[in-house]
């Protein structure tokens, strides 16, 4: 009696199986392709090579850092290329830049992907921070680099013009790759 309980579930599954399957005469095949690439041409691998070592030199020099405040300042300023950034504030994956263009102190928003967005246009009582901004001799993104400088795995968390004691400086906040703060600069803007 149990052999023959067996034997039922046995037998469906079969069934099944059988149902399943193809009435064509066409077995399936299957075919593994390689694709294998070709080496590079001379003059490809020799300009490769001295690109590298050319970027290289570049990096040695300490001359673009890959932070995100640094692209959002080259990404104002390519929208603006008579700008002068007086401030940063990082808001996540984006930045929040202040910059005098001529007579007019502008506010923008620098996404991740580079968008830049102008949210607001003044050209009243900002004389002083106008002032301020075409007396500065060392620019943001000059400041900000001299900070990455001296703490390389350092993230601009903020970056302010500002005028104390007489003095016109750059103030930079600095975090750590967790955003816990880091640092608190002050780098002289003339």
């Amino acid at each position: 009696m149990n052999r023959r309980l067996a034997l039922i579930p046995t037998a469906a599954l079969t069934l099944t199986l059988v149902a399943c399957s193809s009435d064509d005469d066409n077995p399936i095949t299957t075919e593994i392709v390689t694709v294998t690439e070709e080496a590079p041409a001379a003059s490809s691998a020799a300009a490769t090579a001295a690109a590298s070592d050319s970027d290289d030199d570049d990096t040695k020099a300490g001359a673009v850092s890959t932070d995100g405040a640094l692209a959002a300042i080259q990404d104002a300023l390519a929208a603006h290329p008579d700008g002068i950034i007086t401030d940063l504030d990082r808001d996540r994956d984006s930045y929040e830049i202040d910059l005098v263009v001529g007579q007019e102190h502008l506010e923008l928003t620098v996404d991740a992907k580079g968008n830049v967005t102008e949210v607001e246009r003044e050209s009243e009582d900002d004389a002083e921070d106008i002032a301020e901004a075409q007396a500065a001799t060392v620019t943001a993104a000059d400041a900000a680099q001299q900070a990455l400088d001296q703490h390389p795995d350092a993230v601009i968390d903020s970056l302010s013009l500002d005028e104390e004691d007489g003095r016109l400086e750059w103030d930079i906040d600095l975090d750590d790759a967790q955003g816990n703060d880091l640092a608190e600069m002050k780098i002289p803007a003339v």
